[in-house]
């Protein structure tokens, strides 16, 4: 009888153990993984199911991220590598050479189509900004492996001759472009030290962003010579320890150099949150104004800028610009003219690590396709019609109204003309649209509708 309820008693274990996984299985939506950085599998039969993916492999893929004790198996699993074979089982990082700690590395990327057409895209930013007396900046930052290549583990054989074939491209198509690879280099051949040598692998640390934001601001220089390079005696510098790795529970120590903005800045991020739109997934957006700067003549900059940005670069941007408004790069990047027409900068800096360029961030098909209107020149013989007649409707918020407008089709273009501004319609579902200040669209305001042909018609 003690042997039949012994056995009863483990079965009743093993059967909870083998259901506890499922009783805690993760439901919510849009979770996004501590332990590996991502954002979790939605339910495939869901709201947020991802149009038109493979039912089984999505299916597979929810039940794999929503498991219930996933993270700790992760974590528990990781560990235990570690301890016995020194190796890394990670979803993000992989061990390099004398304790370094890298992203994982992956195939070498080959120069191809989509680099030429980002290229591309890049000069038609530029384009549109120089025909209306914007200068523009493209800034390509390296990842960790570029500056410390001999210190990636044995058997790899990092190749980044794609970038040297993507800057001459760039160059072809005459794009202000600055590289911060060989500064960087320079900085660690000089003894610094530029990235972590553990934590936060894949970025530089706040030395490395203090010598990258200077390479961008003194090139902002030549346009702006009120923009000046940040001193080290701009900032508070102290040192703090890390105890885990960047979006992991893996345990480490290390201390990293640690920069604080000293300067006051007036901060209007809060007041334009709310209503300016942002891809789901990228929704990074900030607006800060540094008086003594603006005093200066410093331009108001609208700067797209990814992670190395978010995370660092953004307290030397604080510090070096005037108005300083920044969007979260990759599918925002391809709304530019929303962007634009809103804040009517005075400078634009386009911003990307070297392992973003790619359709993993920047969808290829958007970059292909990637299209801005050119500057409007004016018809006398351009028709006039009554923008009634075009069924305007206009949505208030507290700091931007938009303004929907039906158009004939075989509308090429279309232009809002609004307190001495010219801003693009956008066309989209709802119609052709323009976000603006609300003080920049009036009462008076006329829409240019240009066909095909390149007839223009004024509706005012």
């Amino acid at each position: 009888k003690l042997m039949k309820k012994l056995q009863i008693v483990f079965i009743t274990l093993f059967f909870v153990l083998l259901t506890m996984p499922l009783a805690f299985f993760n439901w919510e939506e849009n979770v996004v993984s501590e332990i590996d950085n991502r954002q979790l599998t939605n339910n495939p039969f869901g709201p947020n199911a991802e149009p038109g993916a493979d039912l089984t492999a999505s299916l597979e893929s929810y039940v794999q991220d929503r498991i219930g004790f996933r993270d700790e198996m992760i974590l528990g699993y990781t560990l235990l590598n570690d301890q016995l074979f020194h190796k890394m089982i990670h979803p993000l990082y992989e061990y390099g050479k004398d304790g370094y700690v890298f992203f994982k590395q992956k195939q070498n990327v080959q120069f191809g189509d989509y680099h030429i057409a980002f290229a591309e895209m890049l000069a038609e930013i530029q384009d549109y900004c120089q025909a209306r007396d914007v200068p523009f900046l493209f800034v390509l930052n390296p990842e960790k492996a570029a500056v410390y290549p001999d210190k990636l583990r044995d058997g790899i054989h990092y190749d980044r001759s794609w970038v040297q074939q993507f800057e001459q491209k760039l160059d072809e198509l005459g794009v202000n472009d600055i590289d911060n690879t060989q500064l960087l280099q320079d900085r660690r051949a000089g003894g610094e030290q530029v990235f972590n040598k553990v934590y936060n692998a894949g970025h530089w640390n706040d030395l490395g962003a203090f010598y990258g934001v200077n390479n961008i601001l003194e090139s902002l220089s030549g346009f702006f010579p009120s923009i000046q390079p940040n001193e080290l005696g701009d900032f508070a510098v102290t040192e703090t320890l890390q105890e885990t790795l960047l979006s992991s529970q893996f345990p480490i120590h290390e201390y990293e150099p640690t920069f604080g903005r000293l300067c006051e800045l007036e901060v209007k991020t809060e007041e334009y949150d709310a209503e300016v739109a942002r891809n789901s997934q990228h929704r990074g957006f900030g607006y800060f104004v540094n008086p003594e700067n603006v005093a200066a003549g410093a331009p108001k900059t609208l700067v797209f800028q990814g992670s190395y940005m978010n995370e660092m670069g953004f307290k030397f941007l604080q510090t070096g610009l005037g108005e300083y408004i920044y969007v979260h790069n990759y599918e925002n990047l391809m709304d530019f003219d929303y962007y634009f027409n809103i804040f009517q900068p005075e400078c634009v800096v386009v911003e990307v690590a070297e392992y973003t360029v790619n359709s993993g961030y920047f969808n290829a098909e958007r970059v292909e396709n990637f299209s801005l209107n050119p500057v409007l020149t004016l018809d006398d013989a351009a028709r006039q019609a009554d923008k009634q007649s075009l069924a305007p409707q206009i949505a208030e918020g507290e700091r931007l109204s938009t303004l929907t407008v039906s158009l004939p089709e075989g509308t090429r273009y279309a232009y809002l003309l609004s307190e001495g501004r010219t801003f693009d319609l956008i066309e989209g579902e709802q119609g052709w649209q323009a976000s603006v200040e609300k003080e920049n669209l009036s009462a008076d305001y006329t829409v240019v509708a240009v066909g095909a042909d390149g007839e223009q018609v004024w509706y005012r």
